[in-house]
């Protein structure tokens, strides 16, 4: 007797529990970790069962890069909703912690040895709207912050929203011999820009 097929609605929720599971590897181990055999032995499964879900890691990086994405997506509107708390540098750096602090951003430098997995990331970043809600969301935390009153009436938001997703992305895309700050000196550079924003201009 052969054995049962999953069903499109089973092999759909596998796949997203192993793509948890591989997201947990990369969080503990880094991009090196994973493979379908530590995925397989992580999720306590046959060896050949991530095969019968992913094609290879290829496309199972893919989808762990594109689950992140979504997630990201989500965080970002809690950056607006945190306008008038806290203070803004403090805001501005934990946005970017949420993206520079993620796991994942090492699978995505894999892209540049691999046109399939380039591919896979445009086309889910493109879906989630995860880059280009970079720029949108500081631009709107900014613009909520100013009407608190709690930077100068003058400040574009959308110029300073530009300069500093810029920033942050380039962080993101730079390589490895890339002058990095550092978590705390990023955190500074955006509290002096925050105390720069909340400057009145003098009469």
């Amino acid at each position: 007797m052969s054995p049962r097929r999953r069903s499109p609605e089973a092999t759909e929720v596998l796949r997203r529990e192993l793509v948890q599971v591989a997201h947990a590897i990369v969080e503990r181990e880094g991009p090196s970790g994973l493979t379908m055999r530590s995925l397989a032995a992580e999720a306590g499964c046959a060896i050949g069962l991530p095969y019968k879900v992913f094609t290879d890691r290829t496309e199972l990086v893919a989808e762990v890069i594109a689950a992140e994405f979504d997630r990201l997506r989500a965080q970002f509107d809690a950056l607006v909703a945190d306008a008038g708390s806290r203070t803004v540098g403090a805001n501005l750096a934990r946005w970017s912690q949420l993206l520079l602090g993620s796991p994942v951003v090492g699978l995505a430098h894999e892209a540049g040895d691999d046109p399939r997995l380039a591919d896979a990331i445009d086309a889910a970043a493109g879906e989630s709207g995860v880059i280009g809600a970079l720029e949108l969301t500081v631009s709107a935390y900014l613009a909520a912050e100013k009407g608190l009153g709690r930077i100068a009436p003058t400040v574009d938001e959308r110029t300073f929203g530009f300069l500093i997703a810029g920033a942050v992305h380039n962080l993101l895309v730079a390589g490895s011999a890339y002058p990095r700050p550092t978590k705390r000196q990023l955190e500074g550079m955006l509290r002096t820009v925050a105390e720069t924003l909340a400057r009145r201009p003098e009469a």
